[in-house]
């Protein structure tokens, strides 16, 4: 019947989804690059407190994943099948972050450029390098930026989703 039915649009269907982690999952996500705009716009971005905000907003939502599961009357409340639930929501969460880690990277190349005349100072300071050489190590900290942001950017979230969903797990696990 195609895909914009009467059915498809009801709020059953959308009741269906939104207990879905991977659409949580998502949600989190646009949240936390909302937050991350916002917080880019008014200049606290690089604020200490800003990263544990981040950190809040990702461990509420799969949370949250983890809560609603719990309350699910199928779900045996075990670690494990909470566990699963708080993965799908982290592993999505992740995929998306990083999707618009590589789009700012990409729309915004004098990040690179940056990072690499800060690379410089550091060099300089230092005294231990020739002018050549630290040219040579700031061409290379220019080329490698991104991947080493992106690799750190998976990392970093799929590090700290495994432990928010663990914890979370541990916490809301029924005690039988």
């Amino acid at each position: 019947m195609g895909l914009l039915n009467k059915d498809n649009i009801s709020l059953l269907s959308m009741n269906r989804y939104i207990h879905h982690p991977a659409f949580r999952g998502a949600l989190t996500a646009l949240v936390m690059i909302a937050a991350g705009i916002l917080l880019k716009e008014t200049g606290t971005a690089t604020e200490s407190w800003s990263q544990y905000l981040m950190f809040a907003l990702y461990a509420s939502g799969i949370g949250w994943s983890i809560w609603i599961a719990k309350k699910d009357p199928t779900n045996p409340g075990r670690f494990g099948s909470l566990f699963q639930q708080g993965f799908r929501h982290f592993i999505v969460t992740s995929l998306i972050m990083v999707g618009f880690t590589i789009y700012l990277l990409w729309s915004h190349p004098e990040f690179a450029r940056e990072e690499a005349q800060y690379q410089r100072t550091l060099l300089v300071e230092t005294k231990k390098y020739t002018p050549d050489q630290i040219d040579e190590l700031v061409l290379e900290a220019e080329k490698q930026y991104p991947t080493r942001y992106i690799s750190a950017t998976v990392f970093g979230y799929l590090i700290m989703g495994a432990v928010f969903a663990a914890a979370g797990s541990v916490v809301f696990a029924r005690k039988d």
